[in-house]
């Protein structure tokens, strides 16, 4: 998921995404505990016929890393990008913050679409 921001003001369009993220926590957390779901919790899910693993683009940032705790300093690219404020000068993946240098001309275009 990813929210474009480009001012100080509150940001209230996270919060359905926030309350979303909390349960899949809850539920991660239980799972790991083994407590799956139960019958009962499946029984009130939806369904899903024919299923089958595929792939997903979803967006995020490539460029040149400098101080990253997990990658040398270098090309690379970020983990799943959640909030883009370039006027800001930050972005937010699902791993960090990361500080905006220079960039973000070649997807111009991109950028655009989405305010």
């Amino acid at each position: 998921m990813l929210y474009r921001h480009a001012d100080r003001r509150p940001f209230t369009q996270l919060i359905p995404e926030i309350d979303k993220l909390r349960r899949l926590i809850k539920d991660l957390e239980k799972i790991s505990r083994g407590e799956h779901p139960d019958a009962a919790t499946l029984a009130n899910a939806p369904a899903i016929q024919d299923w089958r693993l595929v792939p997903r683009a979803e967006a995020c940032l490539a460029g040149t890393m400098l101080g990253h705790p997990k990658i040398a300093d270098g090309p690379g690219v970020t983990s799943g990008l959640w909030v883009l404020a370039p006027e800001l000068n930050y972005a937010r993946t699902l791993s960090r913050f990361y500080a905006l240098g220079d960039g973000g001309h070649a997807v111009g275009g991109m950028l655009r679409s989405l305010t």
